[in-house]
């Protein structure tokens, strides 16, 4: 393997077009606390994106999507004002390849006696994420997105498990989320660096950088949301990453005073799709993630590899865990973009490569990170845990967190 080298500068994300051939890339935003849903955000240390060959993923996507009897998206009809800075400038939480977020008021749309009652619920004015198009030829890919969070918002339990949605707005033909401030990935990285800046301890230089307790809470809940998408909504995220999972602040507990803090949710579903009931149905993700894709997801960029599954899925989840546990956000610090992506292509030694950096003390042998994440990285996708199956271990292994 080629030798380690120094840490890296932050990368960028970029994804093929397929029309012209050409890679956009995604800019950083101007301040990563503010960040917001469904864009995928850029921590301090970003990911980089893996272009696709598949050149019109909305169409295959929406067709999966048909389905499942949804073929309209749900409507927000509220007006919406954009929020401006004190230049008079709209405020943006994020670019993403397809769309860019901006912070705006919604408030009641006018009515008169003569109309029908909107689709969404009248708000009052309140703080949203709205992500609209960036390019000309985004608009199916944002409609495919809208229909896909439709399904999950109709879905029971969606309120703990994904961003909160609340409608396509057709007359700018943008999303509207809530405003969830706060990333994974840069939750990870500040506790990380708060870790760094305590002494050297014996007593805990073999835990996780967010604490034994909180990681294993927070663990079991990322599991049960993974298995909730998979089992209940049936829908494959495609691209899990700490970058793709927002964290909403919970009420102190104070029976509980090891519990993880947030409620993680998952947001960015611009690669997911249906989980089809016959493998050959299931079609190439549009977009993916290194080094936290599976490695049969970029063995299917060659002529005749496999389509991802539900799997890949679970391979991600057990990586961002890995990332959770090592304060490392990009999992392997100090590679570049070619020695990440080699790493990712063999991610079934994903345990022993963390090993063999700086903080691979933090994931010891025979202990409850390895042996919640190793059933979940195994080389055939077949057999991987299912998301199902993994809240059962979660529950054995991490059932005294709280």
């Amino acid at each position: 393997m080629p030798s380690m080298t120094p840490p890296s500068s932050p990368m960028q994300l970029s994804l093929h077009t397929g029309r012209d051939g050409k890679d956009v890339s995604l800019q950083t935003p101007t301040s990563v606390s503010s960040l917001t849903p469904p864009v995928t955000p850029i921590g301090k240390d970003s990911v980089e994106r893996i272009p696709s060959p598949l050149s019109e993923p909305s169409n295959e996507q929406s067709a999966s999507l048909l389905r499942g009897k949804i073929t309209t998206p749900l409507r927000f009809t509220d007006e919406l004002e954009e929020c401006l800075d004190e230049r008079g400038r709209r405020i943006e939480f994020g670019e993403g390849v397809w769309s860019k977020v901006y912070k705006a008021r919604s408030t009641p749309a006018s009515t008169s006696a003569l109309q029908t009652p909107p689709s969404s619920p009248v708000t009052d004015s309140r703080i949203l994420a709205i992500k609209t198009s960036r390019r000309g030829d985004a608009g199916p890919v944002l409609t495919t997105e809208a229909l896909i969070l439709t399904r999950l918002t109709l879905t029971p339990g969606h309120e703990k498990h994904i961003v909160p949605f609340h409608g396509f707005h057709t007359e700018t033909q943008s999303l509207v989320m809530s405003a969830v401030p706060l990333a994974l990935s840069t939750y990870i990285e500040d506790q990380a660096d708060l870790a760094r800046k305590q002494p050297v301890s014996t007593a805990t230089m073999f835990d996780p950088f967010l604490g034994p307790a909180p990681w294993k809470d927070m663990a079991r809940k990322l599991i049960s949301s993974l298995a909730w998408l998979h089992h209940t909504a049936g829908i494959m995220h495609g691209d899990v990453k700490p970058h793709s999972i927002l964290l909403r602040p919970t009420e102190a507990d104070e029976s509980h005073p090891g519990a993880f803090r947030y409620e993680p949710l998952l947001a960015d579903f611009s690669a997911a799709m249906d989980i089809a009931p016959d493998s050959a149905d299931q079609k190439v993700l549009s977009s993916f993630t290194a080094p936290f894709s599976a490695p049969e997801v970029l063995k299917s960029l060659r002529p005749g590899g496999a389509p991802p599954t539900p799997a890949s899925d679970v391979f991600s989840l057990a990586a961002t865990l890995l990332a959770a546990a090592t304060g490392h956000v990009l999992l392997y610090p100090g590679c570049d973009f070619r020695r990440r992506n080699l790493m990712a292509g063999e991610g079934h030694q994903i345990i022993d490569f963390i090993r063999s950096f700086g903080n691979g003390s933090r994931v010891p042998r025979n202990g409850f990170v390895e042996k919640l994440t190793k059933p979940a990285v195994a080389k055939i996708p077949e057999q991987r845990i299912s998301a199902q199956d993994w809240v059962v271990l979660a529950d054995e292994i991490c059932g005294d967190s709280a």
